[in-house]
């Protein structure tokens, strides 16, 4: 069952990017599995234009599971999947959720070109 145990708790580093200050962890039934974002992982948490930020989490998960070296290892359209599935788990209204779909299976560029470790401090990386 898709669940979230914990929040995030992150730290901002400026007006667009945040890394986490803890380990998160989440179970997505479309990955059947646990995943583990690890300590220091920068994100944007939702960059998709029109509705940005209003599923602050589900942009966490998507961006790193777009990471090159997310683990699992998952196509753009799984990461796309579990985006959707988490925007539903976290109460995002249905139009708002596909449309952020959408966007993100369609945008090109950014899928598999950074590492987790990419925006880190060298001396955090873990």
């Amino acid at each position: 069952m898709t669940e979230i145990p914990e929040m995030p708790i992150s730290q901002i580093i400026d007006s667009f990017w945040s890394k986490l200050m803890k380990r998160f962890w989440f179970y997505s039934d479309v990955l059947d599995q646990w995943v583990c974002i690890p300590l220091y992982f920068t994100c944007d948490w939702e960059s998709t234009p029109i509705v940005r930020g209003t599923s602050k989490v589900a942009g966490l998960i998507h961006d790193y599971l777009s990471r090159k070296d997310s683990s699992p290892k998952v196509s753009k359209w799984v990461a796309a999947r579990v985006y959707m599935e988490f925007m539903k788990y976290c109460g995002t209204p249905p139009v708002r959720r596909w449309v952020k779909f959408c966007v993100v299976v369609v945008w090109p560029g950014y899928f598999h070109k950074k590492s987790i470790a990419w925006q880190m401090d060298p001396k955090q990386r873990l």
